[in-house]
């Protein structure tokens, strides 16, 4: 081939391609400084474009937040003693579940049964101390004994009393019952019940053990009123407010969309920069589905704004601006577009607010599908 023919196939190929008697469609896009675009009737049918309207509604903005799923405080108990004692009867494994009132453990010491002795002996005396008050009290009277008769008497019966007093409150501490407690029916054993009903999350002691006073035997947890406790960054506090509605979900579930309400927001910011939010299921019977510790992906929605929005397949994105294009005139087969530079906003089920420093109403026409080839 020479190089005449080859330059002519090449121009004969550029013709072609941007002949409109060829099929093709010549489309003047927009440049950076211009803000309107000519389009004639047939290209709009030709690239099967759409127009929309501009719409008026609310629209509600989220923050995306990181959490992780807690116990409040009276659902976690550690298991003390106030006496101590051999730990006997302990058969508890680690996430096992229990009952309140369950017997999670005994405990055996010599010094319940003279707590007991005490009482009982203590208790025996009461009667007699209480009659020799009033027998001095009488004699006081009628000036038949000494005044300090009666005085020492009184204080006599006075002291047994509130050492029986005591006793007694001691003996409920231990789980037994003064009341009905005779010679025949004291145990140097006690159970020690479960407070709470939940699951087992640390064993501490082991059978055959001593368990000093105060010492911790167990750690129990409840899985009632779980809750979700959200990090928001300080940039964020002053949007967020009780009874606004959490949506989440969990790296085990991650199709399965969650809610809560929000019940306290933090009063203070840590040393990150962040404040921690409280939020509690709207269905408790979903609580059953987390686990303590769970790490959570969540949105906050905020309250909801009033806004002009647009199909969101309206807004076109150029590298970091976003825009719209709306009829701005028409006449016989063309119509004139106007680049109009949008800020998106919250998005909603078909529809996204925007934001623009143009003034726009409800009578524009948007252009809702093929702007992006114009841009």
């Amino acid at each position: 081939f020479s190089v005449g023919l080859i330059l002519g196939l090449f121009l004969i190929a550029s013709c072609s391609k941007n002949d409109p008697s060829e099929g093709g469609i010549e489309v003047n896009e927009a440049t950076e400084q211009s803000t309107e675009i000519e389009l004639t009737e047939a290209q709009f049918q030709t690239m099967k474009m759409e127009w929309g309207a501009l719409h008026t509604g609310e629209f509600s903005e989220e923050i995306q937040v990181q959490g992780t799923v807690q116990i409040p405080v009276e659902g976690m108990r550690e298991i003390t003693t106030y006496f101590g004692g051999y730990v006997q009867d302990l058969k508890l494994i680690e996430g096992q579940e229990v009952r309140k009132g369950e017997v999670l453990f005994t405990l055996e010491n010599p010094d319940f049964l003279r707590l007991q002795q005490d009482f009982l002996e203590i208790n025996s005396q009461l009667a007699y101390l209480k009659a020799e008050w009033e027998r001095q009290k009488t004699l006081a009277q009628e000036q038949i004994s000494a005044q300090k008769n009666f005085l020492k008497a009184a204080a006599d019966y006075d002291a047994a009393s509130a050492k029986a007093q005591s006793l007694k409150k001691q003996l409920a501490m231990l789980g037994i019952n003064a009341d009905g407690l005779t010679p025949a029916t004291m145990r140097s054993k006690i159970s020690i019940p479960s407070p709470i009903s939940g699951f087992v999350e640390e064993v501490l002691a082991v059978p055959g053990q001593f368990l000093p006073p105060a010492a911790k035997a167990l750690t129990l947890m409840s899985k009632e009123h779980i809750h979700v406790e959200l990090v928001l960054f300080e940039k964020d506090a002053s949007k967020v407010h009780i009874g606004q509605i959490v949506e989440f979900t969990s790296p085990d579930s991650p199709d399965e969309v969650l809610k809560a309400k929000i019940k306290v927001v933090g009063k203070s910011i840590n040393a990150q920069r962040q404040i921690n939010v409280h939020a509690d299921l709207l269905d408790e019977k979903e609580e059953a589905k987390l686990t303590p510790g769970m790490f959570l992906q969540a949105r906050i929605q905020l309250d909801p704004q009033r806004s002009l929005a647009v199909p969101e397949e309206s807004i076109i994105e150029v590298g970091e601006d976003h825009y719209i294009l709306v009829q701005k005139s028409k006449s016989a087969g063309a119509f004139t577009l106007q680049k109009i530079k949008v800020t998106p906003g919250a998005k909603g089920k078909h529809y996204r607010a925007i934001s623009t420093e143009t003034a726009l109403d409800s009578t524009v026409v948007v252009l809702v599908k093929g702007g992006f080839n114009l841009l």
